[in-house]
Protein backbone atom coordinates (compact mmCIF):
# COMPACT_ATOMS: atom_id res chain seq x y z
CA UNK A 1 0.00 0.00 0.00
CA UNK A 2 2.43 2.20 0.84
CA UNK A 3 4.51 1.92 -2.33
CA UNK A 4 0.91 2.67 -4.44
CA UNK A 5 0.80 5.44 -2.41
CA UNK A 6 4.13 6.49 -3.44
CA UNK A 7 3.30 5.82 -7.51
CA UNK A 8 0.12 7.97 -6.40
CA UNK A 9 2.25 10.47 -5.13
CA UNK A 10 4.56 10.64 -8.05
CA UNK A 11 2.17 10.69 -10.50
CA UNK A 12 0.16 13.22 -8.76
CA UNK A 13 3.59 15.43 -8.77
CA UNK A 14 3.83 14.96 -12.56
CA UNK A 15 0.16 15.68 -13.54
CA UNK A 16 -1.10 18.19 -11.23
CA UNK A 17 1.20 20.95 -12.83
CA UNK A 18 0.50 20.03 -16.29
CA UNK A 19 -2.97 19.89 -15.25
CA UNK A 20 -2.61 23.43 -14.15
CA UNK A 21 -1.10 24.52 -17.18
CA UNK A 22 -4.07 23.27 -19.57
CA UNK A 23 -6.71 24.95 -17.47
CA UNK A 24 -4.75 27.93 -17.65
CA UNK A 25 -4.14 27.85 -21.07
CA UNK A 26 -7.26 26.48 -22.35
CA UNK A 27 -9.94 28.21 -19.92
CA UNK A 28 -8.58 30.86 -17.83
CA UNK A 29 -6.27 32.43 -20.78
CA UNK A 30 -8.77 32.39 -23.27
CA UNK A 31 -11.72 33.88 -20.73
CA UNK A 32 -9.42 36.60 -19.02
CA UNK A 33 -8.48 37.93 -23.07
CA UNK A 34 -11.99 37.93 -24.56
CA UNK A 35 -12.66 40.03 -21.35
CA UNK A 36 -10.23 42.37 -21.54
CA UNK A 37 -10.90 42.89 -25.41
CA UNK A 38 -14.53 42.91 -24.45
CA UNK A 39 -13.52 45.77 -22.50
CA UNK A 40 -12.59 47.65 -25.15
CA UNK A 41 -15.34 47.39 -27.08
CA UNK A 42 -13.87 44.43 -28.92
CA UNK A 43 -16.18 41.15 -29.67
CA UNK A 44 -16.17 38.29 -31.63
CA UNK A 45 -17.66 35.01 -32.21
CA UNK A 46 -17.32 32.84 -28.63
CA UNK A 47 -14.25 30.60 -27.91
CA UNK A 48 -15.36 26.96 -27.54
CA UNK A 49 -13.15 24.97 -25.42
CA UNK A 50 -9.85 23.42 -27.14
CA UNK A 51 -11.31 23.85 -30.40
CA UNK A 52 -11.81 27.77 -30.53
CA UNK A 53 -13.75 28.68 -33.49
CA UNK A 54 -12.60 26.05 -36.20
CA UNK A 55 -15.49 24.02 -36.85
CA UNK A 56 -17.34 27.39 -37.71
CA UNK A 57 -14.90 28.39 -40.14
CA UNK A 58 -14.15 24.66 -41.56
CA UNK A 59 -18.29 24.82 -41.84
CA UNK A 60 -18.58 28.14 -43.33
CA UNK A 61 -15.52 27.15 -46.01
CA UNK A 62 -17.05 23.92 -46.71
CA UNK A 63 -20.53 25.63 -47.69
CA UNK A 64 -18.73 28.31 -49.52
CA UNK A 65 -16.72 25.72 -51.76
CA UNK A 66 -20.02 24.92 -53.32
CA UNK A 67 -20.68 28.13 -54.94
CA UNK A 68 -19.65 29.40 -57.98
CA UNK A 69 -19.24 33.36 -58.81
CA UNK A 70 -20.20 34.81 -62.04
CA UNK A 71 -18.05 35.68 -63.82
CA UNK A 72 -18.42 39.39 -63.94
CA UNK A 73 -17.93 39.33 -59.80
CA UNK A 74 -14.49 39.86 -58.25
CA UNK A 75 -15.71 39.63 -54.64
CA UNK A 76 -13.60 37.00 -53.88
CA UNK A 77 -14.10 37.03 -49.94
CA UNK A 78 -17.25 34.65 -49.75
CA UNK A 79 -15.53 31.73 -51.43
CA UNK A 80 -11.93 32.30 -49.56
CA UNK A 81 -12.91 33.91 -46.39
CA UNK A 82 -16.71 33.39 -45.72
CA UNK A 83 -15.95 33.07 -41.95
CA UNK A 84 -13.98 36.38 -41.98
CA UNK A 85 -16.93 38.45 -43.90
CA UNK A 86 -19.45 36.70 -41.52
CA UNK A 87 -17.51 37.69 -38.33
CA UNK A 88 -17.32 41.47 -39.66
CA UNK A 89 -20.14 41.76 -40.91
CA UNK A 90 -21.63 41.21 -37.22
CA UNK A 91 -18.61 42.65 -35.25
CA UNK A 92 -17.14 45.36 -37.56
CA UNK A 93 -13.51 45.51 -39.22
CA UNK A 94 -11.63 44.83 -35.98
CA UNK A 95 -12.67 41.30 -34.00
CA UNK A 96 -11.08 38.22 -32.17
CA UNK A 97 -11.61 35.08 -33.16
CA UNK A 98 -9.93 31.86 -31.58
CA UNK A 99 -7.64 29.13 -33.50
CA UNK A 100 -7.47 26.93 -30.93
CA UNK A 101 -7.23 28.49 -27.82
CA UNK A 102 -4.90 31.53 -28.61
CA UNK A 103 -7.28 34.76 -29.83
CA UNK A 104 -7.02 36.16 -33.42
CA UNK A 105 -6.85 39.44 -33.76
CA UNK A 106 -8.65 40.94 -37.36
CA UNK A 107 -6.33 43.86 -38.12
CA UNK A 108 -8.98 45.05 -40.37
CA UNK A 109 -8.04 49.10 -40.71
CA UNK A 110 -5.00 50.00 -43.04
CA UNK A 111 -4.08 52.39 -39.93
CA UNK A 112 -3.68 48.47 -37.79
CA UNK A 113 -1.75 47.50 -41.11
CA UNK A 114 0.07 50.02 -41.28
CA UNK A 115 1.24 50.04 -37.70
CA UNK A 116 2.17 46.03 -37.85
CA UNK A 117 3.87 46.35 -40.86
CA UNK A 118 6.17 49.49 -40.43
CA UNK A 119 7.43 48.05 -37.51
CA UNK A 120 11.02 47.33 -37.21
CA UNK A 121 11.33 46.71 -33.11
CA UNK A 122 10.49 42.97 -33.64
CA UNK A 123 7.02 43.67 -31.64
CA UNK A 124 5.17 42.19 -34.45
CA UNK A 125 6.75 38.55 -35.34
CA UNK A 126 6.14 36.41 -38.61
CA UNK A 127 3.81 33.22 -36.84
CA UNK A 128 5.66 29.60 -36.07
CA UNK A 129 5.29 28.13 -39.64
CA UNK A 130 5.98 24.90 -38.31
CA UNK A 131 7.36 22.05 -39.98
CA UNK A 132 5.59 21.56 -43.05
CA UNK A 133 5.58 25.13 -44.17
CA UNK A 134 9.57 25.11 -43.17
CA UNK A 135 9.72 22.05 -45.65
CA UNK A 136 8.27 24.05 -47.90
CA UNK A 137 9.73 27.38 -47.99
CA UNK A 138 13.13 27.07 -45.17
CA UNK A 139 13.86 29.31 -42.76
CA UNK A 140 14.55 32.33 -45.33
CA UNK A 141 13.70 35.87 -45.70
CA UNK A 142 10.24 35.23 -44.97
CA UNK A 143 10.37 33.76 -41.77
CA UNK A 144 13.88 35.05 -40.13
CA UNK A 145 13.63 37.29 -37.83
CA UNK A 146 15.96 40.41 -36.27
CA UNK A 147 19.77 40.32 -36.81
CA UNK A 148 18.85 36.94 -38.80
CA UNK A 149 17.11 38.51 -41.23
CA UNK A 150 18.81 41.68 -41.85
CA UNK A 151 21.91 39.45 -42.48
CA UNK A 152 19.93 37.40 -45.01
CA UNK A 153 18.74 40.44 -46.61
CA UNK A 154 22.22 42.38 -46.96
CA UNK A 155 23.22 39.00 -48.84
CA UNK A 156 20.30 38.52 -51.32
CA UNK A 157 19.13 41.85 -52.14
CA UNK A 158 22.18 42.43 -54.63
CA UNK A 159 20.63 39.19 -56.99
CA UNK A 160 17.49 41.52 -57.08
CA UNK A 161 18.99 44.50 -58.29
CA UNK A 162 16.87 45.91 -60.86
CA UNK A 163 19.80 46.45 -63.52
CA UNK A 164 20.22 42.69 -62.81
CA UNK A 165 17.11 42.14 -63.19
CA UNK A 166 17.04 43.58 -66.53
CA UNK A 167 19.62 41.49 -67.67
CA UNK A 168 17.48 38.31 -67.18
CA UNK A 169 14.57 39.39 -69.35
CA UNK A 170 15.91 37.95 -72.37
CA UNK A 171 15.98 34.49 -70.74
CA UNK A 172 12.41 35.12 -69.64
CA UNK A 173 11.34 36.09 -72.74
CA UNK A 174 12.90 33.28 -74.34
CA UNK A 175 11.05 30.61 -72.18
CA UNK A 176 8.05 32.19 -72.60
CA UNK A 177 8.63 31.86 -76.14
CA UNK A 178 8.87 28.16 -76.10
CA UNK A 179 5.12 28.30 -74.75
CA UNK A 180 3.89 30.80 -77.40
CA UNK A 181 5.31 28.20 -80.23
CA UNK A 182 3.29 25.93 -78.95
CA UNK A 183 0.15 27.97 -78.65
CA UNK A 184 0.56 28.42 -82.14
CA UNK A 185 1.07 25.21 -83.35
CA UNK A 186 -1.65 24.42 -81.46
CA UNK A 187 -4.07 26.91 -82.92
CA UNK A 188 -2.84 26.37 -86.55
CA UNK A 189 -4.00 22.64 -86.90
CA UNK A 190 -6.80 23.38 -84.54
CA UNK A 191 -10.72 23.15 -86.79
CA UNK A 192 -11.76 26.75 -87.17
CA UNK A 193 -8.13 28.13 -86.16
CA UNK A 194 -9.15 28.70 -82.97
CA UNK A 195 -7.61 26.06 -79.94
CA UNK A 196 -8.92 26.16 -76.23
CA UNK A 197 -5.55 25.63 -73.64
CA UNK A 198 -5.98 25.27 -69.91
CA UNK A 199 -3.25 28.00 -68.98
CA UNK A 200 -3.16 27.66 -65.48
CA UNK A 201 -1.06 24.95 -65.14
CA UNK A 202 1.01 26.14 -68.52
CA UNK A 203 1.84 29.08 -66.81
CA UNK A 204 2.87 26.78 -63.60
CA UNK A 205 5.56 25.34 -65.74
CA UNK A 206 6.62 28.31 -67.40
CA UNK A 207 7.36 30.01 -64.58
CA UNK A 208 9.17 27.28 -63.16
CA UNK A 209 11.37 27.43 -65.88
CA UNK A 210 12.14 30.79 -65.44
CA UNK A 211 13.47 30.17 -61.82
CA UNK A 212 15.00 27.61 -63.08
CA UNK A 213 17.02 29.40 -65.58
CA UNK A 214 17.41 32.51 -63.59
CA UNK A 215 18.28 30.91 -60.56
CA UNK A 216 20.08 28.27 -61.23
CA UNK A 217 21.95 28.65 -64.98
CA UNK A 218 23.29 26.11 -66.81
CA UNK A 219 22.23 23.65 -63.65
CA UNK A 220 18.16 24.37 -64.67
CA UNK A 221 17.63 20.44 -65.13
CA UNK A 222 18.05 20.18 -61.59
CA UNK A 223 16.57 23.43 -61.16
CA UNK A 224 13.46 21.52 -62.51
CA UNK A 225 13.72 18.60 -60.31
CA UNK A 226 13.65 20.96 -57.07
CA UNK A 227 10.63 22.10 -58.73
CA UNK A 228 8.70 18.79 -58.77
CA UNK A 229 9.89 17.91 -55.44
CA UNK A 230 8.33 21.46 -54.19
CA UNK A 231 5.46 20.88 -55.55
CA UNK A 232 4.58 17.74 -54.25
CA UNK A 233 5.63 19.49 -51.01
CA UNK A 234 2.77 22.16 -51.85
CA UNK A 235 0.42 18.92 -51.33
CA UNK A 236 1.24 18.12 -48.33
CA UNK A 237 1.28 21.49 -46.55
CA UNK A 238 -1.91 22.26 -47.69
CA UNK A 239 -3.42 19.11 -46.61
CA UNK A 240 -1.95 20.04 -42.85
CA UNK A 241 -2.89 23.41 -42.88
CA UNK A 242 -6.38 21.97 -43.57
CA UNK A 243 -6.38 18.94 -41.02
CA UNK A 244 -6.83 19.28 -37.08
CA UNK A 245 -3.09 19.89 -35.94
CA UNK A 246 -2.02 18.18 -32.65
CA UNK A 247 1.70 19.79 -30.98
CA UNK A 248 4.10 17.68 -32.39
CA UNK A 249 2.34 15.98 -35.18
CA UNK A 250 4.90 17.24 -37.76
CA UNK A 251 7.27 15.02 -36.29
CA UNK A 252 5.62 11.75 -35.76
CA UNK A 253 6.83 9.59 -38.47
CA UNK A 254 2.94 9.55 -40.51
CA UNK A 255 2.68 8.27 -44.18
CA UNK A 256 2.32 11.80 -45.07
CA UNK A 257 5.25 13.28 -42.92
CA UNK A 258 7.56 10.37 -44.19
CA UNK A 259 6.94 11.04 -47.44
CA UNK A 260 7.57 15.07 -46.77
CA UNK A 261 11.19 14.06 -45.15
CA UNK A 262 12.39 12.16 -48.29
CA UNK A 263 11.21 14.93 -50.44
CA UNK A 264 12.96 17.28 -47.61
CA UNK A 265 16.46 15.28 -48.41
CA UNK A 266 16.09 15.58 -52.47
CA UNK A 267 15.47 19.20 -52.08
CA UNK A 268 18.45 19.99 -50.02
CA UNK A 269 20.63 16.98 -51.38
CA UNK A 270 20.29 18.78 -55.11
CA UNK A 271 20.47 22.38 -54.12
CA UNK A 272 23.70 21.19 -52.54
CA UNK A 273 25.09 19.92 -54.81
CA UNK A 274 24.52 22.68 -57.26
CA UNK A 275 25.83 25.06 -54.43
CA UNK A 276 29.09 22.56 -54.31
CA UNK A 277 29.30 22.90 -58.23
CA UNK A 278 29.84 26.79 -58.04
CA UNK A 279 31.96 27.36 -55.24
CA UNK A 280 34.15 24.76 -56.82
CA UNK A 281 34.00 26.84 -59.56
CA UNK A 282 34.51 30.44 -58.02
CA UNK A 283 37.80 28.42 -56.36
CA UNK A 284 39.25 27.69 -59.92
CA UNK A 285 38.87 31.64 -60.56
CA UNK A 286 35.76 30.74 -63.24
CA UNK A 287 33.47 32.92 -60.82
CA UNK A 288 29.93 31.89 -59.05
CA UNK A 289 27.78 32.77 -62.18
CA UNK A 290 25.63 35.49 -63.00
CA UNK A 291 22.31 34.00 -62.03
CA UNK A 292 20.12 34.77 -58.83
CA UNK A 293 22.36 31.72 -57.07
CA UNK A 294 25.36 33.03 -58.27
CA UNK A 295 24.94 36.66 -57.59
CA UNK A 296 23.59 35.61 -54.02
CA UNK A 297 26.75 33.41 -53.38
CA UNK A 298 28.95 36.21 -54.58
CA UNK A 299 27.83 38.75 -52.18
CA UNK A 300 28.13 36.27 -49.18
CA UNK A 301 31.78 35.81 -49.82
CA UNK A 302 31.85 39.78 -50.60
CA UNK A 303 30.74 40.35 -47.17
CA UNK A 304 33.11 37.14 -45.61
CA UNK A 305 36.12 39.16 -47.15
CA UNK A 306 35.29 42.41 -46.20
CA UNK A 307 36.80 41.97 -42.54
CA UNK A 308 37.10 39.65 -39.52
CA UNK A 309 34.08 41.34 -38.37
CA UNK A 310 32.08 41.10 -41.37
CA UNK A 311 32.56 36.98 -40.71
CA UNK A 312 29.65 36.89 -38.65
CA UNK A 313 27.21 38.42 -41.39
CA UNK A 314 28.21 35.52 -43.52
CA UNK A 315 25.15 32.69 -44.81
CA UNK A 316 26.07 29.10 -43.97
CA UNK A 317 25.40 26.64 -46.43
CA UNK A 318 21.72 26.11 -44.73
CA UNK A 319 20.81 29.25 -44.91
CA UNK A 320 21.66 29.51 -48.52
CA UNK A 321 19.93 26.24 -49.42
CA UNK A 322 16.78 27.64 -47.15
CA UNK A 323 17.22 31.27 -49.50
CA UNK A 324 16.84 29.17 -52.32
CA UNK A 325 13.58 27.32 -51.23
CA UNK A 326 12.70 30.35 -50.66
CA UNK A 327 12.93 32.02 -53.97
CA UNK A 328 12.34 29.19 -56.02
CA UNK A 329 8.67 28.26 -54.31
CA UNK A 330 7.73 32.20 -54.07
CA UNK A 331 9.72 32.99 -57.65
CA UNK A 332 7.56 30.88 -60.16
CA UNK A 333 4.10 29.67 -57.97
CA UNK A 334 2.84 33.17 -56.99
CA UNK A 335 4.30 34.30 -60.53
CA UNK A 336 2.17 31.75 -62.29
CA UNK A 337 -1.06 32.96 -60.55
CA UNK A 338 -0.25 36.42 -61.44
CA UNK A 339 -0.22 35.71 -65.29
CA UNK A 340 -3.21 32.98 -64.62
CA UNK A 341 -5.52 35.95 -63.12
CA UNK A 342 -4.39 38.56 -65.90
CA UNK A 343 -5.41 36.19 -68.46
CA UNK A 344 -8.75 35.62 -66.99
CA UNK A 345 -9.55 39.51 -66.38
CA UNK A 346 -8.44 40.42 -70.32
CA UNK A 347 -10.19 37.28 -71.87
CA UNK A 348 -13.45 38.86 -69.78
CA UNK A 349 -12.37 42.90 -70.70
CA UNK A 350 -11.39 42.77 -74.50
CA UNK A 351 -11.31 46.14 -74.77
CA UNK A 352 -8.65 46.68 -71.99
CA UNK A 353 -6.82 43.09 -74.55
CA UNK A 354 -6.97 45.76 -77.65
CA UNK A 355 -5.83 48.76 -75.33
CA UNK A 356 -2.71 46.56 -74.14
CA UNK A 357 -2.25 44.60 -77.20
CA UNK A 358 -1.66 48.57 -79.02
CA UNK A 359 1.02 49.60 -76.36
CA UNK A 360 2.60 46.05 -76.73
CA UNK A 361 3.01 46.55 -79.99
CA UNK A 362 4.03 50.39 -80.23
CA UNK A 363 6.59 49.70 -77.79
CA UNK A 364 7.88 46.47 -78.58
CA UNK A 365 7.47 45.67 -82.32
CA UNK A 366 5.53 43.12 -84.13
CA UNK A 367 2.24 43.05 -86.31
CA UNK A 368 0.07 42.58 -89.30
CA UNK A 369 2.67 44.16 -91.94
CA UNK A 370 5.56 44.78 -89.33
CA UNK A 371 9.01 43.32 -89.77
CA UNK A 372 10.14 41.02 -87.34
CA UNK A 373 10.42 43.05 -83.80
CA UNK A 374 13.43 42.86 -81.88
CA UNK A 375 13.75 40.70 -78.93
CA UNK A 376 12.37 41.81 -75.76
CA UNK A 377 14.59 43.39 -73.08
CA UNK A 378 14.06 45.62 -69.83
CA UNK A 379 14.02 49.05 -71.26
CA UNK A 380 10.92 48.35 -73.73
CA UNK A 381 9.37 46.06 -70.99
CA UNK A 382 9.51 49.09 -68.96
CA UNK A 383 7.52 51.04 -71.44
CA UNK A 384 4.26 49.26 -71.07
CA UNK A 385 2.51 51.37 -69.20
CA UNK A 386 -0.92 49.80 -69.71
CA UNK A 387 0.41 46.29 -68.93
CA UNK A 388 2.28 47.37 -65.66
CA UNK A 389 -1.22 48.85 -64.30
CA UNK A 390 -3.19 45.77 -65.33
CA UNK A 391 -1.01 43.70 -63.56
CA UNK A 392 -1.58 45.93 -60.41
CA UNK A 393 -5.30 45.63 -60.55
CA UNK A 394 -5.15 42.20 -60.65
CA UNK A 395 -2.86 41.56 -57.74
CA UNK A 396 -6.02 43.74 -55.88
CA UNK A 397 -8.33 41.70 -56.79
CA UNK A 398 -6.90 38.37 -57.51
CA UNK A 399 -3.34 38.74 -55.14
CA UNK A 400 -1.87 35.61 -54.68
CA UNK A 401 -2.49 35.41 -50.66
CA UNK A 402 -5.50 36.35 -49.33
CA UNK A 403 -4.15 36.93 -45.90
CA UNK A 404 -0.80 37.50 -44.03
CA UNK A 405 -0.25 36.83 -40.38
CA UNK A 406 2.05 38.71 -37.53
CA UNK A 407 2.21 37.83 -33.53
CA UNK A 408 2.65 40.02 -30.81
CA UNK A 409 6.13 39.42 -29.00
CA UNK A 410 4.56 41.14 -26.22
CA UNK A 411 2.01 43.24 -24.74
CA UNK A 412 1.03 45.72 -27.43
CA UNK A 413 -0.90 49.17 -27.68
CA UNK A 414 -2.14 48.56 -31.54
CA UNK A 415 -3.84 52.15 -32.94
CA UNK A 416 -5.56 52.38 -29.23
CA UNK A 417 -5.97 48.70 -28.90
CA UNK A 418 -4.18 46.65 -25.85
CA UNK A 419 -3.15 43.85 -27.75
CA UNK A 420 -1.99 40.82 -25.39
CA UNK A 421 1.33 38.85 -25.99
CA UNK A 422 0.77 36.24 -28.25
CA UNK A 423 -2.27 36.94 -30.05
CA UNK A 424 -2.33 36.38 -33.53
CA UNK A 425 -2.91 39.67 -35.51
CA UNK A 426 -4.75 38.57 -39.05
CA UNK A 427 -4.17 41.16 -42.14
CA UNK A 428 -7.16 40.68 -44.22
CA UNK A 429 -5.49 41.56 -47.72
CA UNK A 430 -8.87 40.42 -49.97
CA UNK A 431 -11.19 42.37 -47.83
CA UNK A 432 -8.99 45.34 -47.18
CA UNK A 433 -8.36 45.34 -51.14
CA UNK A 434 -12.08 46.38 -51.72
CA UNK A 435 -12.60 49.13 -48.98
CA UNK A 436 -14.84 51.41 -51.04
CA UNK A 437 -13.76 54.09 -48.07
CA UNK A 438 -9.75 53.73 -49.17
CA UNK A 439 -10.43 52.67 -53.17
CA UNK A 440 -13.60 54.12 -53.93
CA UNK A 441 -17.10 53.48 -54.92
CA UNK A 442 -15.81 51.30 -58.12
CA UNK A 443 -13.30 48.65 -55.28
CA UNK A 444 -15.24 45.77 -56.47
CA UNK A 445 -14.94 46.38 -60.09
CA UNK A 446 -11.68 46.16 -62.57
CA UNK A 447 -10.22 49.27 -63.29
CA UNK A 448 -6.89 49.66 -64.22
CA UNK A 449 -6.64 53.12 -64.87
CA UNK A 450 -6.97 53.42 -60.54
CA UNK A 451 -3.00 53.01 -60.95
CA UNK A 452 -2.43 55.68 -63.65
CA UNK A 453 -0.44 57.57 -61.25
CA UNK A 454 1.73 55.15 -59.90
CA UNK A 455 0.88 52.47 -56.80
CA UNK A 456 0.86 55.20 -54.05
CA UNK A 457 -1.62 57.17 -55.89
CA UNK A 458 -4.27 54.62 -56.54
CA UNK A 459 -5.99 54.92 -53.30
CA UNK A 460 -6.95 57.30 -50.60
CA UNK A 461 -3.88 56.31 -48.09
CA UNK A 462 -0.59 55.49 -49.78
CA UNK A 463 0.59 51.87 -49.58
CA UNK A 464 -2.72 50.57 -49.70
CA UNK A 465 -1.61 47.61 -52.32
CA UNK A 466 -0.77 44.77 -50.05
CA UNK A 467 -0.20 41.98 -52.78
CA UNK A 468 3.43 42.43 -51.78
CA UNK A 469 3.37 43.12 -48.15
CA UNK A 470 4.04 46.58 -46.98
CA UNK A 471 6.65 48.16 -44.70
CA UNK A 472 10.54 46.74 -44.21
CA UNK A 473 9.72 43.18 -45.25
CA UNK A 474 8.20 44.14 -48.60
CA UNK A 475 8.65 41.12 -50.91
CA UNK A 476 12.21 41.37 -52.30
CA UNK A 477 11.54 39.62 -55.70
CA UNK A 478 8.35 41.97 -56.84
CA UNK A 479 10.61 43.11 -59.35
CA UNK A 480 11.39 39.92 -60.87
CA UNK A 481 7.83 39.15 -60.61
CA UNK A 482 6.48 42.35 -62.55
CA UNK A 483 9.54 41.80 -65.15
CA UNK A 484 8.58 37.81 -65.94
CA UNK A 485 4.91 39.09 -65.67
CA UNK A 486 5.27 41.84 -68.57
CA UNK A 487 7.60 39.88 -70.52
CA UNK A 488 4.96 36.74 -70.86
CA UNK A 489 1.65 38.79 -71.85
CA UNK A 490 3.69 40.94 -74.23
CA UNK A 491 4.82 37.91 -76.33
CA UNK A 492 1.14 36.39 -75.87
CA UNK A 493 -0.62 39.63 -76.45
CA UNK A 494 0.88 40.29 -79.51
CA UNK A 495 0.78 36.84 -81.66
CA UNK A 496 -2.89 36.04 -79.99
CA UNK A 497 -6.74 36.80 -79.36
CA UNK A 498 -8.13 35.33 -76.41
CA UNK A 499 -11.35 35.05 -74.65
CA UNK A 500 -12.24 32.76 -71.50
CA UNK A 501 -13.50 29.35 -72.67
CA UNK A 502 -17.57 28.92 -71.70
CA UNK A 503 -16.68 25.98 -70.03
CA UNK A 504 -14.81 28.06 -67.39
CA UNK A 505 -15.92 28.00 -63.93
CA UNK A 506 -15.49 30.99 -62.47
CA UNK A 507 -14.34 29.59 -58.31
CA UNK A 508 -11.44 31.32 -56.90
CA UNK A 509 -9.77 28.94 -54.37
CA UNK A 510 -6.95 29.17 -51.75
CA UNK A 511 -4.33 26.27 -52.58
CA UNK A 512 -1.79 28.20 -50.22
CA UNK A 513 -2.00 30.13 -53.58
CA UNK A 514 -5.58 31.94 -55.06
CA UNK A 515 -5.87 29.95 -58.15
CA UNK A 516 -9.13 28.76 -60.16
CA UNK A 517 -10.29 25.40 -58.62
CA UNK A 518 -10.83 23.53 -61.93
CA UNK A 519 -8.29 25.75 -64.24
CA UNK A 520 -8.79 28.48 -66.66
CA UNK A 521 -9.43 27.47 -70.16
CA UNK A 522 -8.78 29.78 -72.95
CA UNK A 523 -9.69 29.81 -76.46
CA UNK A 524 -6.78 31.66 -78.30
CA UNK A 525 -6.83 32.56 -81.84
CA UNK A 526 -3.83 33.90 -84.02
CA UNK A 527 -3.89 37.01 -84.88
CA UNK A 528 -2.64 37.95 -88.31
CA UNK A 529 0.98 37.58 -89.66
Amino acid sequence: MAAMGLVVAALAVVLVPWLWAAVLHLVWRPYAAARAFARQGIRGPPYRFFYGNSGEAKAMLAAAGGEVLDRSSHDIVPRVMPHYRAWASRHGKVFVSWSGATPTLCAGTYDMVKRILSDKSGLYAKPDPGPTILSLLGMGLVFTEGEDWARHRRVVHPAFAMDKLKSMAGTMAACAGEVVQDWEARVATAPGGKATVEVGQQFTELTADVISHTAFGSSFRRGKEVFMAQRELQGIAFAAINSVRFPGMGYVPTKANLRRWRLERKVRGTLMDIIRERVAAAGEARGYGSDLLGLMLEANAAAGAASKKAAAAIMSMDEIIDECKTFFFAGHDTTAQLLTWAMFLLGTHQDWQRRLREEVLRECGGGAGAPPPPPLNGDALGKLKLVNMVLYETLRLYGAVSMIGRVAASDADLCGVKVPRGTVLAIPIAMLHRDEEVWGADAGEFNPLRFRDGVGRAAAIPGALLAFSGGPRSCIGQDFAMLEAKATLALILRRFEFEVAPEYVHAPADFLTLQPLRGLAVVLKLLDP
